[in-house]
């Protein structure tokens, strides 16, 4: 048999021109040496291919290769990728990611604001904060300067490092006196006296048995001009306002001697509301009363009821909610209550009960409140520990157990008049 030339060629695929030599090609045809000429080289299968792409890791890839290696092209160029969102040249020109510290979302392509704190802000959320002209972090707390010639407005970091403080009155921002030049003048503040003021004492109700109180009351920032307004209308002669040093910002509301039964029934209890209201709080201040020494039948009542206050100490600080050093239970004070009341010794005034005064003991147990059940029940049992313990025998205390808080408890279900202090127990065990 007679072998001619149309049997020792092939034609092209892709060309279809006659030749003796072929290349298999990425995309499974054979193709002749002229076709294959301007063809890229596939770096996976080494073979050529009419359309390559470039990818992160694998150098130029023919499109099987890319199906086979499950690899998708960068956002935001043709660069083949097996992860992510963008090649590692975009990863690098592109943000990284971050949390948002005021919404919680997690943020890409966008550039984090620095806030205050280490804290991020993402694009949606920088609208609620400020700059601080200082240190050009994002703030919630942003006020200018007392001062016509100086625009700047500083977070509150940056104005206590400058020795910058708050007006009294609002947020604008003073470095000498209380009051900026807009309340200097205003004569609310008139009002609030200082720590030593102490008026001639005016009497409300049958005696002798006076209580004092003295509510400390947290005022927000802008509010305390109104609010100032607001405590010295409803008081009246009934009281006045202190400052105190334990306040941040605000004052201590101070009454004149009331008897129990002239305070549930006359204080303004509903001036409390309306501070609340405002948005003032008794958070981490305190609640102090003052329980006249002329209620007191002689140094024995005086023992007995300190004794009674200082072993139920558990029990008194849950009815106060408040555990303090400036209202402490000390042990060895409370051992020594009858060389205190003989007037042997003089303790310091931040304990539980305050012996310094001439004319009072001081209560100081309570976490102040703008609740109105949890005021009256500290002025409850200011009066009905006193009278608990005016007749007590040595009997009762050694055999009927009269020291015991479950004692007291139960002598005030027969008393109505304690209800208040009675409500405020069924709260607090409820509570537990």
């Amino acid at each position: 048999m007679t072998i001619t030339h149309n049997h020792l060629t092939s034609r092209c695929g892709l060309c279809t021109s006659p030749v003796t030599a072929l290349r298999l090609t990425a995309g499974g045809q054979r193709a002749c040496a002229t076709c294959v000429a301007p063809m890229q080289v596939c770096d996976y299968c080494d073979l050529p291919t009419a359309a390559a792409a470039p990818a992160d890791d694998y150098g130029d890839l023919c499109v099987v290769c890319t199906n086979t290696l499950g690899l998708y092209p960068c956002d935001e160029c043709p660069t083949l990728i097996g992860h992510g969102d963008t090649c590692t040249v975009h990863s690098a020109l592109r943000p990284p990611a971050f949390t948002c510290d005021h919404c919680r979302t997690r943020r890409t392509g966008e550039t984090a604001s620095l806030a205050t704190q280490e804290r991020e802000l993402c694009n949606a959320c920088v609208g609620y904060f400020h700059v601080c002209e200082d240190c050009n972090l994002f703030d919630e707390y942003s006020t200018a300067v007392d001062s016509s010639d100086s625009p700047q407005a500083f977070c509150y970091s940056c104005a206590r490092d400058h020795d910058y403080y708050e007006c009294l009155s609002c947020e604008r921002l003073i470095d000498q006196g209380d009051y900026c030049v807009n309340h200097i003048d205003h004569a609310a503040y008139d009002a609030i006296h200082d720590y030593y003021f102490k008026p001639e004492p005016i009497f409300h109700g049958t005696g002798p048995r006076y209580l004092g109180m003295e509510l400390e009351i947290n005022v927000p920032r802008g509010q305390l001009a109104e609010c100032i307004d607001d405590a010295t209308g409803a008081l009246g002669e009934l009281g006045y306002l202190k400052q105190d040093e334990s306040i941040a910002r605000g004052f201590e509301l101070v009454t004149h001697p009331m008897s129990y039964r002239w305070a549930l029934e006359s204080f303004p209890w509903h001036l409390l509301d309306n501070l609340q209201a405002k948005g003032c709080t008794g958070d981490d201040i305190g609640l102090h009363v003052h329980i006249s020494r002329a209620a007191f039948v002689n140094s024995f009542h005086v023992y007995r009821w300190m004794k009674f206050v200082y072993r139920n100490a558990s029990d008194v600080q849950t009815l106060a909610r408040r555990q303090s050093s400036y209202a402490a239970f000390d042990d060895h004070e409370r051992v020594m209550v009858k060389e205190t009341c003989k007037g042997e010794r003089i303790p310091q005034r931040t304990l539980a009960i305050n012996t310094q005064p001439e004319d009072t003991l001081e209560l100081r147990v309570f976490a102040s409140s703008l609740d109105i059940g949890q005021v009256q029940a500290a002025l409850a049992f200011a009066d009905a520990s006193v009278s608990y313990t005016r007749d007590l025998t040595i009997s009762d205390l050694a055999q009927r157990g009269a020291w015991n808080w479950d004692s007291f408890t139960r002598w005030l279900l027969t008393r109505p008049k304690y209800s208040p202090l009675t409500r405020e127990l069924e709260n607090l065990a409820c509570a537990c």
